[in-house]
């Protein structure tokens, strides 16, 4: 933390967390009146001003400018944004920086020390804004649309040069309550967009989400996380809340996984937020404005991944959703994308060469001398430890792969397909140790995959892999 310290928070990212705080989220008029001053502390130091006067020395702004001064910062944003300042979006504004400076004397320290520590968790996040060269440029997008904005900042947990790894990342998004066969889709995305060494971006929660990290995760692992420096591509997870706040808790593995194989948890809101239900949806815009490439794997007919379909398609991206059976629900949602032309049919599951770009290597992370991000040492072991062979790790987890393998060969007995859904309901029932839970299935699926220990048809169906016969054992 002394170190990080020492570096000193670019001054320009630390303004925009704290304003960030004062707008509670994605604010268009907080974005607005942003366009419109000169620097991110000019706008904070005139919040402060009208705030009982508290102004910390450390913005740089002596000059008082009051009310007048924020009013033709607004007046001018808008204009830069390319919208007229009206009577009742004055009145808006009015109201919203009374509300912002309520919120700013619930910041818990002024001094730039202890606001930066406070922000970024004591060096167990860090914070990037668009000066950074971790920024991902795509956010710009999302100021096509006026009610809502770019986010301010950043905040993240793992590698923030994940973000920019790679030029046309694909965004893989689907159903919480997603079937064997939405979890497919996703997953066979995941892990073939990260063997072409493309960013995988998602939201990190369960049934597709989970399905789709899990995929990028298995691509990092089949080659160690190196190949010749050519490591697979990575995997991001966007947040509704603050990254102290992320879940679901049986996600944590996967979580963990992401972040040792060199990727990110990030979020655009502050530490301590919890992820409200409007907060959802608000993220959705983020995953979409990240991916160049947008799939829907699996969606009923209401569902937060068809608003991930809306601004993508609003942004211009390239939409795919994956067809499924009329007369399931779980369908219902990718079938009436393709069917209204919103969106493009999915072809495939493992073959991406279709809707992506050209395999490439992750981009190399940029110079970072000066950048203001800060990156924890924990993140620094992290990294160290991703480096590790899949093999070592496999190790820990012989004891469910074998567990996994026993399923298989029930469900076979049994003549049941062998689905995830199937060797879960095995496991849960026999009880295995170490117990077993969706996500964790996923990860020693993904591992055995890998290693040829079984092998998972293109309709999902888990098979133990054919045994390899001696040299000079006739067949037979």
């Amino acid at each position: 933390m002394e170190e990080t310290m020492s570096m000193g928070m670019d001054i320009d990212a630390l303004c925009r967390a704290a304003l960030t705080h004062c707008g509670d989220g994605p604010d268009a008029l907080m974005f607005a009146t942003l366009k419109g001053a000169d620097s991110p502390a000019q706008l904070l130091a005139l919040l402060c001003e009208g705030a009982g006067g508290r102004r910390p020395r450390w913005l740089g702004y002596g000059e008082r400018g009051g009310d007048r001064e924020l009013d033709r910062m607004f007046i001018t944003g808008l204009a830069r944004w390319g919208r007229r300042a009206d009577a009742r979006a004055m009145d808006g504004f009015h109201t919203a920086l009374n509300r912002w400076r309520g919120r700013l004397d619930l910041l818990p320290a002024h001094s730039r020390e202890e606001l930066t520590s406070w922000f970024i968790r004591d060096g167990r996040q860090w914070l990037i804004g668009p000066g950074s060269p971790y920024w991902p440029p795509q956010l710009a997008d999302l100021s096509i649309r006026s009610d809502w904005a770019p986010p301010l900042c950043l905040w993240g947990v793992g590698d923030p040069s994940a973000l920019v790894s790679c030029e046309a990342p694909v965004a893989v998004v689907g159903s919480r309550e997603a079937n064997d066969y939405g979890r497919f889709v996703a997953r066979g995305i995941g892990l073939h967009a990260a063997r072409a060494g493309h960013l995988v971006v998602s939201g990190g929660a369960m049934g597709a989400d989970a399905a789709a990290h899990w995929g990028a995760v298995a691509a990092w692992d089949e080659r160690d996380g190196t190949d010749g420096g050519n490591p697979a591509g990575r995997t991001v997870a966007v947040f509704a809340g603050g990254l102290d706040h992320i879940g679901p808790s049986r996600n944590i593995p996967l979580f963990e996984a992401m972040t040792d194989r060199q990727g990110a948890l990030i979020s655009e809101m502050p530490p301590g937020t919890v992820p409200e239900a409007r907060r959802f949806l608000l993220r959705n815009r983020i995953i979409a404005a990240l991916g160049r490439v947008v799939v829907v794997a699996q969606a009923r007919h209401r569902s937060g991944a068809l608003n991930t379909a809306t601004w993508a398609a609003e942004m211009s991206r390239e939409l795919y959703a994956a067809p499924g059976d009329i007369d399931e629900p779980y369908n219902t949602g990718c079938n009436r994308l393709v069917h209204e032309g919103k969106a493009m049919l999915l072809a495939s599951a493992t073959d991406v060469s279709d809707i992506c770009h050209a395999p490439h290597a992750a981009a190399a992370p940029p110079d970072t001398d000066g950048d203001p991000v800060h990156v924890d040492e924990a993140g620094d072991r992290k990294k160290a430890a991703s480096a590790r062979p899949a093999r070592e790790r496999a190790i820990e987890d012989d004891g469910m792969r074998q567990a996994v393998e026993a399923a298989v060969r029930a469900c076979r007995r049994r003549h049941t397909p062998a689905t995830p859904d199937a060797i879960l309901a095995r496991l849960r029932a026999r009880k295995t140790s170490p117990p077993c839970d969706a996500a964790t299935l996923q990860a020693t699926l993904a591992t055995m995959e890998a290693s040829g220990a079984v092998v998972i048809g293109s309709d999902g169906i888990v098979s133990s892999a054919p045994r390899r016969r001696d040299r000079g054992t006739a067949p037979g």
